[in-house]
C-alpha cells in the first residue's frame, strides 16, 4: 500500500463527507416539521451512517504520511484531522439521540422510519441537543484550519500534500 497518498475511494469519501458536513450545517436551524428539518434529519441519518463508516475505514486504513514540516504543524494537522473524525461520530450519535430521547421515530423522507428504542427523557434530550449543537459548531473552526492548512501546502510550501485529495494514488490508503 502506498502510504504517501489516498486511493479513489478515500478521496471520494473525503469530498462526500465535506459536502455532507456543509449541507447539514446549513440546514441545522430548521423548525420541527419544516422541509429544512426533514431534510436535515433524513440526510443526517443516512449521511451519519456513511460518516461513521468513513471514520472506521480511516482508522483501519490509516493516514497518509505526514508532510515534511515542523512537528508543531504536524501535531496541529493531526488534531484537526482527529477533531473532524471524532466530531463526525459525536454529531451523528447525538443527532440520533436528540430524536430518540423524545421516544420519537427517525423519519427518513416519509418513506420509512426507525422507531426509538428509548423512552422519553427530557434531561437526556436537552443534553443531546446541547452536545449536538456544540459539536456541529465545532466544524466551523475545523474547516477553517483545514482549508488554511491546504492553502499553506498549495501556495507556500508548494508540495504535493493538497494533491492527495485531488489526484488519487491507485494503491493509496
Amino acid at each position: 500500500m502506498n502510504t504517501s497518498g489516498y486511493n479513489r475511494t478515500s478521496v471520494a469519501f473525503h469530498w462526500i463527507a465535506a459536502i455532507l458536513v456543509v449541507t447539514l450545517f446549513l440546514t441545522h436551524e430548521g423548525e420541527r416539521g419544516s422541509l429544512a428539518y426533514a431534510f436535515h434529519v433524513s440526510v443526517g441519518f443516512i449521511g451519519g451512517v456513511f460518516l461513521v463508516w468513513r471514520v472506521v475505514r480511516r482508522m483501519v486504513r490509516g493516514m497518509a504520511d505526514k508532510p515534511a514540516q515542523s512537528p508543531v504543524l504536524n501535531l496541529a494537522s493531526q488534531i484537526v484531522i482527529w477533531g473532524f473524525l471524532v466530531n463526525m461520530v459525536v454529531v451523528t450519535v447525538t443527532g440520533v439521540l436528540v430524536i430518540w430521547s423524545l421516544a420519537q421515530p427517525i423519519d427518513i423522507f416519509g418513506l420509512f422510519s426507525f422507531p426509538s428504542p428509548l423512552s422519553a427523557s427530557r434531561s437526556m434530550h436537552e443534553l443531546m441537543e446541547e452536545v449536538h449543537e456544540v459539536s456541529g459548531q465545532l466544524f466551523v473552526p475545523l474547516v477553517v484550519l483545514h482549508v488554511l492548512g491546504a492553502l499553506k501546502h498549495a501556495f507556500i510550501d508548494r508540495d504535493a500534500i493538497m494533491d492527495r485529495m485531488v489526484h488519487p494514488a491507485s494503491d493509496g490508503r
